[in-house]
């Protein structure tokens, strides 16, 4: 079976983010079954520091060209709504005289393949991902309209589209008006082996002494792209309300950079939180898994999500979770279970949450360890990989059949 994949980034050959890893995992994976698989994307980011390759997958690197416009948050939006699908278009054209048994799309990478294929061609699977285009607001919404556009006629001319998770279906659907006889739900998996593998000592020590972390204070976490989606301005918020109810010497490490990042900067000084939070930046894939290794708490207040791959690493580290009732999350999290889930936008409820689970003392680890049974049993590549490959043999034999 011959498959093509196509998405404008993947890890190790980009910078480390939950979409990255995943579609790197998926390649891994399809390889590992004796799929030949070819991946479409852009030129590699040489700053990663990642170790791992993508198997034996044939690699086509594509240029993504952007304008010379300074990468504050409206200029970053309205490249990625013009850039990212002449990107798609150009992977389109060097894919087309392949003769492919399976075009994976992932997000609106999928629109040139829709718009050149003429009909004919390899079944199409898209595989949405986020979709931040639908849920924005105000000036946001309406810079994301030409992706937004993309991504529909992607997923509309697609033979199959893979929903995130289950709570998803409706929007999937909603937003990209398709209907559901073309769609399957095939939750978003994460790679255990890669969470599994240990940091070095030298990278643990490393970040621990960069964020002048110690080994008896309790650490709270958030990891994301810096933006106000994410909801961190909320957690600030939060934070600010019960400081002084939290265990004494608590720290929050933030890990990512953004548009938002002077302004949560702001904030966090202006609050009185400066002696209780660390914004990380970035860090490498090594350092992160330190810094999940080390942490007491996950906390995701995004205002919306897709998959949110961040909470199911979380998770695969047996850490527990407060995050939001948005996206796929509530598929993830079971309240009181392996985490809390409190409304997105609302400091209060996710001050109280935030209190609640940290009043659990040594219980909390509990909660933690039942996230990591629930990732090991539905999130998993190893229980997955299967499945997505029934859905190519089903839309192959289909094709043949029509022959």
């Amino acid at each position: 079976m011959k498959v093509a994949v196509l998405s404008r980034v993947a890890y190790p050959l980009h910078r480390v983010g939950g979409f990255e890893r995943h579609v790197g995992a998926m390649v891994r994976h399809l390889v590992r079954k004796g799929i030949d698989v070819t991946l479409y994307t852009s030129p590699p980011d040489h700053t990663s520091t990642a170790a791992r390759d993508l198997g034996d997958a044939r690699i086509q690197f594509v240029p993504y060209r952007i304008f010379p416009w300074p990468r504050r948050s409206g200029f970053v939006i309205a490249d990625r709504s013009t850039n990212y699908l002449a990107w798609s278009l150009r992977a389109a054209r060097r894919m087309l005289p392949e003769p492919f048994d399976i075009v994976q799309a992932e997000g609106a990478a999928g629109f040139g393949y829709a718009a050149l294929r003429r009909g004919g061609g390899a079944p199409l699977v898209v595989h949405p991902v986020g979709m931040e285009e639908f849920k924005a607001t105000g000036l946001k919404w309406a810079g994301y309209f030409p992706l937004r556009a993309g991504a529909r006629y992607a997923a509309q001319r697609a033979e199959r589209v893979i929903v995130p998770d289950r709570v998803m279906m409706e929007e999937v659907r909603r937003y990209l008006s398709i209907d559901s006889n073309r769609t399957v739900v095939l939750p978003t998996p994460i790679d255990l082996e890669e969470v599994d593998r240990p940091p070095s000592p030298e990278a643990r020590q490393a970040v621990f002494q960069r964020l002048d972390l110690e080994s008896s204070q309790t650490v709270l976490l958030s990891v994301g792209r810096l933006e106000s989606n994410k909801g961190f301005s909320v957690l600030v918020e939060a934070l600010a309300q019960v400081k002084e109810k939290l265990p004494a010497g608590w720290i929050w490490v933030l890990v990512g950079r953004g548009p938002a990042e002077a302004r949560l900067r702001r904030q966090v000084q202006r609050v009185g939180l400066t002696d209780h939070a660390r914004l990380a930046g970035s860090v490498s894939d090594q350092e992160l898994a330190a810094l999940y290794d080390r942490c007491d708490l996950f906390v995701h207040p995004t205002l919306y999500e897709g998959s949110s791959l961040v909470t199911l690493e979380a998770m695969a580290h047996a850490k527990p979770v407060v995050a939001t009732i948005v996206g796929g999350i509530p598929d993830k999290v079971e309240e009181g279970k392996n985490g809390f889930l409190v409304p997105p936008g609302d400091p209060q409820a996710l001050a109280m949450a935030l209190v609640r689970a940290l009043s659990l003392g040594a219980r909390l680890a509990a909660l933690g360890k039942e996230g990591r049974l629930r990732v090991e049993s539905d999130f998993s590549w190893g229980a997955r990989i299967e499945n997505l490959l029934d859905v190519y043999r089903e839309l192959i034999d289909a094709r043949r059949g029509r022959a």
